[in-house]
């Protein structure tokens, strides 16, 4: 494992919460943008009808917690029958919902959002799996934002001590 890169002094935890917050912004576009690149090719495999509007319905709705990618795979399923595709076909989309699913909860929300946060990527997997396993939906939408700007605070505090 590679070292860790040393994170810079907190002089104001307040401006450095609103810094952090930006990157949050940033990390989950990119990852509805990969997403959405991830459906893209996959529906497009599996010839599913306007598979570039399914693609981009679901990598948007992907952005709402839990119910949001449900939504996305409703939305492909509903365009996939409606658009005879076989059962084997229907049964790909639902495959590549997994995948994408799989690949966006273990390794694109822990890589974007937690190194550019500060945070280990296994510590953000079990934020957002305690917080929406508590708090549901919200408590997921709200579990990485809030764990960023409490480890700012944590690191301040921690800095003022061991230096006074």
């Amino acid at each position: 494992m590679g070292a860790r890169r040393e994170l810079q002094p907190i002089d104001n935890p307040f401006r450095e919460s609103v810094r952090v917050l930006g990157l949050y912004v940033k990390g989950q576009v990119i990852i509805t943008f990969i997403v959405t690149v991830l459906y893209a090719i996959g529906f497009a495999f599996t010839h599913l009808p306007f598979w570039y509007v399914v693609a981009l319905m679901a990598g948007a709705c992907n952005a709402v917690p839990r119910i949001g990618s449900l939504i996305g795979l409703a939305i492909a399923a509903l365009v996939g029958y409606m658009g005879n595709l076989s059962l084997t076909q229907l049964l790909i989309v639902f495959a590549i919902w997994v995948v994408v699913q799989g690949i966006e909860g273990f390794y694109l929300t822990p890589k974007f959002l937690g190194r550019p946060l500060g945070l280990r990527p296994f510590w953000v997997f079990v934020t957002l799996l305690l917080a929406s396993f508590i708090f549901g939906p919200i408590g997921f939408l709200l579990a990485v934002p809030i764990f960023a700007v409490v480890n700012v605070f944590w690191r301040y505090y921690r800095e003022r001590r061991r230096s006074g």
